[in-house]
């Protein structure tokens, strides 16, 4: 598998000694920093809150807010915070919009050098297309800096049909830039990137392998989901650590409407039930639950696949029904509680587990038998204060800790002729654990510029063993440590460009040096409705995995630290689009994207067994691009279509002579490679009760490495006289040849119903309706003469259907 890992301390005092010292720098000047800025109260007068809905007590990002009667105004930001500065002294009328609530005006009054705090909650209210309102959208175009970035409501999650039931990666599949390896594979392929270049982050915390069923699955529950970001590229110096992608999924608050348990419930003040969801499908059931907790809210979420019980119980009443021996199960939970007016604690965690159990044989002499259990999965817990300095200052501590492992059991037995019993039992453990301490402030100092810097430390662990009866033939355990700190501005210079600039440090423990990510971005407005975005910025990668990305399936990841042999991962990000503002939820985006790779690693093939350095080798590449979607949020038919022509080419130094030679195949296009991929996604809500969708995905086929002939030979003890017992393919160049072109359409219905009081829905969804037969891999016999070929496809067509309650 390639897992070794080598680490020893007592090479790099100096590096050591450097993080101490800086360590201890930038300590002592943030204690120092906040402390004046404490200290020191504004000179003049804010008003600041929070907005959210009155129902979900979810923060309304992007929300417009205005002083009537003065030009003086503020935008929320992605946690509904908002802040006006340089208030004169008066009495003032607070005005609010946001598409899809009612606008609401509130009376205040501004006493000299003050800071007023005013939190509103929002009321929804049905959305009248005709009506101008200052839409969350039209204010991310006005003012973000951003550059490849798709927020996905839970509506839209839930929009694209999928396999059984909705699901966060496959939606996110369907987006420019993005591709799947296949049917098989819910894992992100961005822009070129392998699976492991993107940072999937649930409300702030890593998850390194949110797959279920080797990736078919994600592990997220979408009850939960209150919204995603997805940002291709460009992303900022608050991100790190990943190449390509971040996957940003924020849960929901729980809805603090409490009231189910009845007005005689003893603990009301303290807990409550104010609704919940749930949902069977032919996979798995689901529940969610949510309600108010002291000065706060929490949800609860339960999935468990149940296919295997079913599959159990045909096969009670037929033997002839084989069995299903899998099943996997997660959990996500949540609570915050509002301290004080300027101090919030959150509280959340995340488990999931597969489980899969085989039994072959029955343990004769001939057969022998086999037992086999593989367990795999996550784990997360948090906690986050959240606090506010002062009006324009907010500060949020975190302490996470982040988990992934599986466990292998492999037991065979046999018996001899004298009826003697022999097992022979082999557990395989990899442990992948983070656990993170970070600080964030986020400081608006103007209208125009918001200040944003963190640190963060990560220590890490990665344990390798494998035991053979007892016996442990091997034991590896490494601890390293990743110590980060950035700034970033955000600047709107004038009513048409803005401009962002950071730059992050990282102190890696396994590597002689610091390494430096410097990135930038601007948004020029040219028309009112025309803008120029694009960004530059430099990527650093520490953590990879070890995965063959021309394997057809990757049932687990496996996760190394880069080993201190190696410059860790780099690649350098250079985009540039224009935006189009159509109208109100109606989004046209086009870009171009240049990703250098500086340094890309990969197995070796030629590893020597006695030299512990050789395990992995480092090259080159690069992907380039263009993208385009058009998008609508509103009305009754909502969706996105979206094209990207896209190329991938490593460089890599396979045979180890020094050079990089194409005609040896060291120059090559990735699996995931594919030049030309269309998506179309639509929903139609024909009326309250019924919908429709459906999504289309056309793309050029896949690379592969070709059988170009057949060679004869033996086995190392069938001997020289049996030099043609059986025959073995010769491959061509590495991913010279592409399968078919790949086509696949999913439609949906969906009926809204109310049985016993509850709301409700029943959807009905065929995946590959067409039934197009695309081509997964090729498998050759060459015991036919001629030699004979036989491509497996991917998901055939396959019916499915769920029901849904809410309460």
């Amino acid at each position: 598998m390639g897992i070794k890992w080598q680490y020893d301390t007592s090479k790099r005092p100096a590096v050591k000694h450097q993080l101490t010292s800086m360590t201890n720098l930038i300590r002592s000047f943030g204690i120092l920093g906040i402390v004046w800025l404490i200290s020191n109260p504004l000179s003049a007068s804010t008003i600041s809150g929070f907005l959210t809905d009155t129902e979900t007590a979810d923060p309304l990002a992007y929300a417009n807010v205005v002083l009537r009667g003065t030009d003086q105004g503020a935008t929320s930001d992605e946690k509904g915070y908002y802040i006006i500065h340089n208030v004169a002294p008066d009495t003032y009328t607070l005005s609010i919009s946001y598409i899809g609530y009612a606008t609401q005006d509130t009376m205040i009054r501004v006493p000299p050098q003050s800071d007023v705090r005013v939190d509103i909650r929002l009321q929804t209210r049905s959305l009248q297309m005709d009506e101008v309102v200052v839409t969350a959208d039209r204010v991310r175009f006005e003012k973000a800096v951003e550059t490849s970035r798709i927020n996905l409501s839970p509506r839209e999650l839930e929009i694209v049909p999928a396999f059984v039931e909705a699901d966060i990666f496959r939606s996110v599949q369907q987006l420019p830039g993005v591709v799947s390896q296949n049917d098989f594979s819910a894992a992100l392929v961005v822009r070129g990137g392998s699976p492991d270049e993107n940072l999937i982050l649930l409300d702030g915390i890593e998850v390194y392998n949110p797959y279920h069923f080797g990736g078919v699955f994600s592990a997220f529950n979408t009850d939960a989901i209150r919204d995603a970001e997805f940002q291709a590229g460009g992303f900022p110096v608050r991100y790190g650590g990943r190449l390509s992608s971040v996957l940003e999924i924020r849960t929901k608050e729980g809805n603090p409407q409490g009231g189910l348990l009845g007005e005689h419930w003893p603990l009301k003040k303290y807990w409550d039930i104010s609704g919940g969801a749930v949902d069977i499908s032919m996979l798995s059931s689901k529940a969610f639950l949510e309600g108010p907790l002291y000065k706060g809210g929490y949800f609860i979420s339960l999935r468990r696949t149940y296919f295997d019980q079913l599959v159990s119980l045909a096969h009670s009443l037929n033997d002839t029904i084989p069995t299903l021996p899998y099943f996997f199960y997660d959990g996500q939970w949540k609570a915050h509680t509002q301290v004080t007016d300027r101090h919030r604690v959150d509280v959340q965690g995340y488990f999931g587990a597969d489980d899969l159990t085989l039994q072959f044989g029955a343990g004769d002499e001939q057969t022998g038998s086999i037992d086999f259990n593989w367990i795999w999965g996550n784990r997360t817990n948090s906690a986050i204060v959240r606090s506010i300095l002062r009006s324009d200052m907010m500060l949020e501590s975190m302490v996470a800790m982040s988990a992934y492992d599986f466990d292998v059991d492999f037991t065979q037995t046999t018996t001899d002729s004298l009826g003697n019993r022999v097992a022979n039992r082999f557990l395989i453990k990899n442990v992948l654990e983070d656990v993170s301490v970070a600080e964030r402030l986020d400081w608006k100092l103007s209208s125009a510029h918001r200040l944003q810097t963190g640190l963060s430390y990560k220590r890490f662990r990665f344990r390798f063993t494998f035991d053979n009866d007892e016996t442990r033939f091997l034991d590896e355990d490494q601890n390293p440590r990743l110590f980060s700190a950035y700034i970033q501005d955000t600047w709107q210079m004038n009513i048409r460009l803005n401009l962002q600039a950071g730059v992050r440090g990282s102190y890696y423990s396994l590597s002689d040096k610091p390494w430096f990510d410097l990135r930038g971005g601007f948004k020029y407005r040219i028309y009112e409705n025309t803008a120029l975005k694009g960004s530059a910025g430099l990527y650093t990668q520490f953590l990879f995995t070890s995965n063959d990305d021309d394997a057809i399936l990757r049932v687990v990841d496996f996760w190394n630290p880069v080993p201190d042999y190696l410059d860790p991962q780099r690649a350098i990000h250079y985009i540039l689009g224009v935006e189009q503002w159509i109208g109100a939820g109606h989004q046209l985006s086009l870009e171009a994207y240049y990703k250098p790779y500086l340094n890309v690693l990969d197995l070796n093939p030629i590893q020597n067994v006695y030299n512990d350095r050789d395990d992995y080798v480092a090259g080159t590449g690069f992907a380039w691009g263009i993208e385009t979607i058009l998008k609508r949020s509103v009305g009754n038919v909502t969706g996105w279509i979206a094209y990207t022509y896209a190329r991938t080419v490593k460089r890599i130094d396979l045979d180890g002579d020094g050079t990089v030679e194409p005609e040896q195949g060291e120059v090559y296009a990735p699996k995931y490679d594919k030049r030309h991929n269309f998506n179309l996604v639509l929903n139609y809500r024909i009326n309250e009760k019924h919908s429709l969708g459906i999504s289309w995905n056309w793309s050029s086929g896949q690379p592969y490495t070709p059988v170009v002939g057949k060679q004869y030979g033996g086995s190392e003890t069938s001997g020289w006289f049996q030099p043609y017992l059986f025959q073995s393919n010769i491959q061509g160049n590495r991913n010279s040849a592409r399968f078919p072109n790949y086509l696949r359409g999913d439609v949906s219905y969906t009926r809204y119903v109310t049985w016993f009081g509850l709301r409700g829905s029943l959807t009905l969804q065929v995946i590959n309706f067409t039934n197009h037969f695309n081509v997964l891999f090729y498998q050759w016999n060459h015991s036919a003469s001629p030699s004979a070929v036989t491509a497996y496809s991917m998901f055939p067509i396959i019916p499915t259907m769920g029901i849904s309650f809410q309460f």
